[in-house]
């Protein structure tokens, strides 16, 4: 009985004591370690592995000595007097056999990393008070399910191909980095800013936050953006029978409560091939001041207050089919819209979420296609295609954009830019009179093209009475030179009689030349003023009673009186409609 109680009390007590140990193991694993940044350097240096990974750490920043300091050169002089020796660098950064460094789970107040050189930098499920990263280079970045509760810097930074996704920032700010592949920012929360000034994206760039708190700026300054160079094409035989090669070179999904929104100062380069720069959201003001666009500018946006585009030089399409002014003092000039750069387009969106089948696509190509089109395709139309012409819904879509920046300019009292607004508008639309005439052909379409030929030729569209005038008098006059050689009963001088009095005057004889001058000059001005009489009362359609002559100028005079009734009826609604302005 003893011996079995012994025994029993032996491997109760092992079990008690290899609980223990687990438990005590468990702990200890779980327990956050303390780590200086300057030893990861220190490793970073030292360290023959390829591979750095600090989880469940707490990284204590030792080398810099004030928040958010971003000096290399003290970063480096810091971390050498730590070390007690240099630190090998060379023009790329550090010097390391390290390839990859993961932080995951840690947790840290100031994090300021500068001079990495390296192929991947990870940032999974860790908490930092200040995320500072400078003068690096790195091939892959990734920050995923991260909190950054005060700020984020990027600062002279070499990116390869940069991902952050599902992370919490309250500031963000990217200052002249250089972005070599595809820019990702996807369902990070942004509470405050976010600034991008003075960098570089040359494959395209897709930002996406989610916006808490009291959002002030979204903040996109004298960046450049190089054409995206990716080539995969894609099937959408429902509106355009070949493959084309859609390219997003930069997406802004910025819904959420955005105070203001500003594009200013940056470069929008295009080899020849389309480039969309689609930015989506709503905001209480959007600026776009001074930037080059040899891409084509697709705003989809509701601007609540004010919407300016001013000192724009646009060499490609300008889409404002999706664009909302809801203000009443917002900023434009025709200047910078001018030559039929407003265009529409048709956006595919959820491209991904799809079967990629029907764009010719299969799953393997999902990412790539995602960073050549941000998830989304655009057909875009400018008002000298066919594809628009036929389609109603492009049309629509160019006029109501024509339409809108009209009734924006007629609302500030910009009645210059409000007419060539308009006009240009008509000639969109007289490009589609003609366009459905040659190809379909009949009578009313042909009237109605040439119809609205006519009133751009007369009164650019009823914008310019005194064109009208103009063109009136230059169509008396003419009819004044014809009716001039046909005798009417307002004649006192036949036609016969001009000429004898002519050949006298050029004959020599004893009188000299100033009577005989006199005498043809009186008779010839009599005759002109009674043709541009004739003319004039023809064309306004006084009524004559009898048409005071015969033969073949008394039926020049009916059309004339057609032609001036018809002119005057434009001419009077023209005239109306500038007084009504």
């Amino acid at each position: 009985m003893n011996s079995q109680f012994l025994s029993s009390f032996f491997k109760t007590s092992l079990l008690l004591l290899f609980t223990v140990s687990i438990c005590n193991q468990s702990f200890a694993y779980q327990t956050p370690k303390q780590i200086n940044l300057s030893s990861i350097y220190k490793d970073l240096i030292s360290s023959k592995e390829e591979v750095l990974i600090y989880e469940n750490t707490t990284i204590i920043d030792d080398i810099n000595k004030r928040q958010l300091q971003n000096d290399s050169l003290n970063f480096i002089a810091a971390l050498e007097s730590i070390l007690g020796k240099s630190v090998p660098l060379d023009s790329s950064g550090l010097i390391s056999n390290v390839l990859e460094l993961s932080l995951i789970n840690v947790s840290a107040k100031v994090l300021t990393l500068s001079n990495l050189n390296i192929e991947e930098f990870l940032i999974d499920l860790s908490e930092i008070e200040y995320l500072n990263l400078y003068d690096s280079n790195i091939s892959f970045y990734s920050i995923y399910e991260s909190k950054v509760n005060k700020g984020v810097i990027y600062d002279n930074v070499n990116f390869g191909k940069f991902r952050d996704y599902q992370n919490h920032f309250i500031k963000y700010q990217i200052t002249a980095c250089v972005f070599d592949s595809f820019f990702e920012l996807g369902s990070s929360t942004i509470n405050e800013e976010f600034w991008t000034l003075d960098s570089r994206f040359k494959e395209g760039a897709y930002i996406a936050p989610v916006f808490e708190g009291n959002f002030t700026d979204f903040y996109l300054a004298r960046n450049t953006f190089d054409p995206i160079s990716s080539s995969m094409e894609i099937q959408y035989p429902d509106l355009i029978p070949e493959n084309f090669t859609p390219r997003t070179q930069l997406r802004a999904n910025l819904f959420g409560e955005v105070n203001q929104m500003i594009v200013e100062g940056n470069e929008f380069l295009s080899n020849g091939e389309d480039q969309i720069i689609y930015i989506e959201g709503d905001f209480d003001y959007m600026q776009v001041s001074e930037n080059l666009f040899e891409s084509r500018f697709f705003p989809s946006c509701t601007v609540a207050n004010k919407f300016t585009f001013i000192e724009n030089e646009v060499l490609e399409g300008l889409i404002f089919t999706d664009l909302i002014l809801q203000g009443k003092n917002n900023d434009l000039h025709w200047k910078d819209l001018q030559g039929f750069k407003l265009a529409a387009a048709l956006a595919v969106e959820s491209v991904l979420s799809e079967n990629l089948e029907i764009y010719g696509l299969n799953l393997s190509q999902r990412d790539s296609v995602f960073a050549q089109t941000s998830d989304m395709i655009l057909i875009p139309f400018q008002g000298d295609q066919e594809l628009g012409f036929e389609d109603e819904y492009f049309f629509q879509g160019l006029i109501s954009s024509y339409y809108r920046i009209y009734k924006v300019f007629k609302e500030n009292g910009q009645i210059d830019d409000a007419n060539h607004t308009y006009v240009e508008m008509k000639d969109v639309q007289l490009r589609q009179l003609k366009y459905k005439y040659k190809t379909y052909g009949g009578l009313e379409n042909f009237i109605q093209w040439r119809l609205n030929q006519l009133l751009r030729f007369y009164t650019d569209y009823g914008t310019n009475p005194a064109r009208a005038i103009r063109i009136s008098i230059f169509v008396v006059a003419l009819f004044a030179i014809f009716y001039f050689f046909f005798p009417s009963e307002w004649d006192t001088k036949s036609k016969g009689q001009l000429i004898a009095d002519y050949k006298i005057f050029i004959e020599k004889n004893d009188h000299g030349y100033f009577k005989p001058f006199l005498r043809l000059s009186g008779g010839f001005t009599v005759s002109l003023v009674n043709a541009f009489t004739l003319s004039l009362n023809s064309f306004v359609t006084l009524g004559f009673g009898s048409i005071p002559t015969t033969g073949l100028a008394r039926y020049v005079c009916i059309l004339q009186g057609f032609i001036g009734w018809f002119l005057l009826s434009v001419f009077t609604a023209s005239l109306i409609n500038q007084v009504m302005f």
